[in-house]
């Protein structure tokens, strides 16, 4: 298969190929920033969550039924640091797509620019899985809610007629 890439002779990359992925550059290094960002709020929120948990008992019986009532405090604070770590890797090849992008910039060379669309391609096949993962958890939830919505209208015909 032959590349459509603007190599040209001698493994130098042409100064358009470099302009457009440096344009790039200050975007994907501003999310990679926001999404460690995200993640630190996230593993804050979790530690807060698992330390409300574990001190529900003595802050009082109506905030432990409220805990309780979503499924514990604890159980939140393992959900945010799983969610924390979904974010950390795209936050990962974002910054370091940045900094190949740089390192082409200094040297412009076809392993640089190999290196930097590498990590793009990464941080890209990693999205289209969670795509797919929230496409089927949205086809889950709305099969889910048209059984719960069947089951409680038979449940009131049954107790009502």
């Amino acid at each position: 298969m032959e590349s459509n890439l603007s190599v040209s002779p001698g493994g130098a990359v042409g100064a358009a190929v470099i302009d457009q992925l440096a344009r790039t550059k200050g975007w994907t290094r501003f999310l990679s920033v926001l999404l460690w960002i995200g993640s630190v709020f996230l593993i804050m929120g979790a530690l807060a969550m698992m330390a409300m948990g574990a001190f529900a008992g003595s802050i009082g019986e109506e905030v432990s039924q409220q805990f309780a009532a979503i499924g514990g405090a604890v159980v939140v604070g393992v959900f945010y640091l799983l969610l924390a770590l979904v974010y950390i890797y795209p936050a990962l090849k974002l910054g370091k797509f940045s900094s190949r992008v740089s390192d082409l910039m200094n040297v412009p060379s076809e392993s640089n620019l190999i290196a930097a669309l590498n990590e793009q391609r990464a941080f890209w096949k990693y999205m289209g899985i969670w795509m797919i993962i929230g496409i089927a958890l949205y086809f889950l939830i709305i099969i889910g809610a048209i059984i719960t919505v069947g089951v409680a209208g038979a449940a009131a015909a049954a107790k009502g007629g």
